[in-house]
């Protein structure tokens, strides 16, 4: 309402007619002067369905009436307020720190915090709300009815008079509680190990903090950050699926990453598929398969003069064996340079062979080949069983390592 707009007659008490009911002149929230308090619209009359479907578009200001026969106006006590109440002082006008009182913005407010006129941007953290509200209060509510503009909850138990109704202000467009009945009766004085609005992605939201400083964070410790902060017990899985939108929500999906890389390199080996004795020429079969990545022939620039390729067979529905070739940097960290996808272990994959086919681009000039302890040992102790011997074999490995740095020390 403009207070510039109000004319300046005296304060003067109104006078009811006979023929007209008394009326209450008092101006109080959105009770409307001048029409019987019978006749007011109540939010939680059996018509309010059909009342907020009709004037869902409306402000909150311009709450609807129903359609009731006019009635004549009384006259109505006009206020004549002093002029400080008509304009507000120029530096509260035009001083910020005052200015976020004068706007309509969206306010946070505690976790289980829930009344009539709560504004949120969107649906989702309205419902979101409304979960923390029941998790908080160790109650529970079923969705009535879910559209693009309402949304309305009741209790799951049909004796409980708790129930909530948000709407879409699209004039605003913003989402508000409209309808808030309750408080529940149905609360049960145990609390129950878990909570079904306890979902996945709430618990991301707790542990966002826990696994930006540390990815590697383990699911027992999500489990128990939840007990003591919340009060309940997840499953594994409810953790590890939180853990999970805590990392995407962080750094991303896999799927982005991989399209944020500058450069794939890759190379497809193919052979002629047969049906029967008969050649199929619109179909191959997948035979062996390298790829790298940028990043990866970027970083192999800063590690140590060594490759190390090991590999590891394949378990799910297609069988093979997976080769990664490894370098380390300064500080001995694991860096991967390249991948292969091979049928196994032949004499085209064997690393002594590759490293010393003809045109490969290995030589004595610029590289030395070298066998590895730790993989001789596993040889060993697949071949002959015995673990005293392995011990064996690797001191056997680490005496030469020392004897050829003292060799290459003192000659």
């Amino acid at each position: 309402m403009d207070l510039n707009q109000i004319p300046s007659q005296p304060f003067e008490q109104a006078r009811p007619s006979a023929s007209q009911p008394n009326v209450e002149t008092n101006i109080e929230d959105d009770v409307v002067v001048g029409l019987p308090t019978e006749n007011v619209f109540d939010p939680f009359s059996e018509d309010e369905d059909e009342i907020l479907s009709a004037h869902e578009h409306d402000d909150e200001e311009t709450l609807p009436i129903p359609n009731n026969p006019p009635l004549q106006p009384q006259p109505v006590a006009i206020y004549n307020p002093p002029p400080h109440f008509l304009e507000f002082p120029n530096e509260i006008q035009q001083d910020s720190e005052y200015s976020h009182l004068l706007e309509r913005d969206m306010v946070v407010y505690p976790p289980g915090t829930l009344f009539v006129g709560q504004r949120f941007q969107t649906k989702e953290q309205m419902q979101d709300a409304i979960n923390r509200f029941h998790i908080v209060n160790h109650c529970s509510y079923k969705v009535k009815n879910s559209s693009s503009t309402r949304l309305v909850m009741e209790c799951v138990h049909h004796d409980c008079a708790w129930r909530c109704r948000g709407i879409l202000r699209t004039r605003e467009q913003h989402w508000e509680i409209m309808i808030l009945e309750g408080p529940h009766t149905c609360v049960s004085p145990l609390i129950s190990q878990d909570h079904n609005k306890l979902g996945s992605q709430m618990i991301a939201q707790s542990i966002g903090e826990i696994i930006e400083v540390d990815p590697s964070t383990s699911i027992s410790t999500i489990i128990a950050h939840i007990k003591s902060t919340m009060g309940y017990t997840i499953s594994y899985r409810k953790g590890w699926l939180a853990k999970q939108h805590a990392i995407e929500n962080i750094f991303g999906n896999w799927e982005d990453s991989y399209n944020k890389l500058p450069g794939f390199i890759w190379k497809l080996n193919t052979q002629p598929a047969y049906q029967g004795e008969l050649l199929d020429e619109g179909s191959v079969i997948f035979k062996r398969l390298f790829w790298t990545f940028k990043p990866c022939i970027d970083g192999f620039a800063f590690c140590k003069p060594i490759v190390q390729v090991d590999g590891t067979f394949l378990y799910g529905r297609y069988k093979g064996t997976l080769l990664v070739a490894v370098a380390q940097d300064g500080r001995n960290n694991i860096i991967p340079i390249a991948f292969a996808v091979v049928e196994g272990e032949t004499s085209d994959e064997a690393i002594r062979s590759a490293y010393s086919r003809n045109g490969s681009g290995w030589t004595e000039n610029n590289s030395v080949h070298v066998y590895c302890t730790r993989h001789i040992a596993q040889n060993f102790m697949r071949r002959f069983k015995n673990a005293a011997l392995k011990k064996d074999v690797v001191n056997i490995g680490k005496f030469i390592i020392t004897f050829l740095k003292a060799f290459d020390y003192y000659f």
